[in-house]
């Protein structure tokens, strides 16, 4: 188990790094930093969704049994909703203009682990399913 835990944080850091890349634009604390504090803002928010989708796959997947993938969608939506109202709060990052907000939130971010973590499990089943066969 751990090595698949492994293998799902490393796919969903690199999908998240994508995703963070095409939605700082709307981040109003990523279009004023500096080069060098845009590339660290980067990676540690790719790193920190990628240990996000990894542990909620575990408690998902160690815990129900059915509806997995459902629970895990849910439970993606509820971490990301509560880390952005408390991020914005403490004034981790500020929204740009351009950011679409829906209860409170940005739209891209309130999705975006919900999205990279189905992808990321999309990704490594394919991945599984191509060494099964050969």
């Amino acid at each position: 188990m751990i090595y698949l835990m492994i293998k799902i944080f490393f796919v969903g850091f690199f999908i998240n790094l994508l995703y963070e890349l095409l939605h700082s634009l709307l981040y109003k604390t990523c279009l004023e930093a500096p080069l060098k504090k845009y590339v660290y803002l980067m990676l540690k928010a790719s790193a920190f969704d990628g240990l996000a989708i990894a542990i909620i796959y575990f408690f998902t997947f160690s815990v129900f049994t059915s509806y997995q993938l459902l629970i895990f969608i849910i439970a993606s939506l509820v971490f990301a909703y509560i880390w952005e109202i408390y991020s914005l709060k403490k004034r981790k990052w500020e929204y740009a203009n351009s950011m679409p907000k829906i209860l409170g939130v940005g739209v891209t971010p309130l999705v975006q682990l919900a999205v990279t973590g189905l992808l990321s499990l999309y990704i490594l089943s394919l991945y599984i399913a191509f060494y099964l066969f050969i």
